[in-house]
């Protein structure tokens, strides 16, 4: 009888320490360690971009991880006091440059691609980041707004795309 006691304490033990390890990553929610760990790397891999000449930093760089699609995220906004065409030709070379390929746009999203003027609103790059899939995005803000933004998306237990 003691020794039921004891063995049933010991998996009742084992089963707290891993339900407790699983829930404090990720879980059946939200983001795990590993999609939290892609930050750093996907960081790196943004500044290694550097930004067009005349680009200014808009605000600091932003990071986490959204818990609803569980992918990390990390991305900066610019003011752009140059053309948007210099913009797309600068970072389809730096993003060539670093080993990200450029997305075919989404047929089932083609309004996303061009404002109402006709110029291109944002840029897709993948790369494989510690053996997850990233998506580099570079959009322009809407409504008349100036600037634009670039953010990297990544996810070891989720599923990301291009911002």
């Amino acid at each position: 009888m003691a020794a039921s006691v004891v063995a049933g304490g010991l998996v009742f033990g084992t089963l707290a320490v891993i339900g407790g390890w699983w829930a404090l990553n990720g879980g059946l929610y939200g983001c795990t360690a590993a999609d939290a760990g892609l930050q750093d790397p996907m960081a790196a891999q943004v500044r290694a971009l550097g930004t067009p000449q005349g680009a200014q930093a808009h605000g600091g760089s932003y990071s986490g991880c959204d818990d609803d699609d569980a992918f990390a995220y990390v991305g900066r906004e610019y003011a752009e006091p140059v053309h948007r065409a210099d913009v797309v030709a600068y970072y389809r070379t730096a993003a060539d440059q670093n080993g990200w390929l450029l997305a075919p746009p989404d047929p089932d999203d083609p309004a996303r691609r061009n404002d109402p003027g006709g110029e291109r609103t944002g840029l897709c790059f993948t790369k494989r980041i510690d053996g997850a899939t990233a998506h580099l995005g570079v959009s322009w803000a809407f409504d008349g707004g100036q600037g634009y933004t670039v953010e990297a998306r990544a996810s070891q237990s989720g599923n990301s795309w291009c911002p």
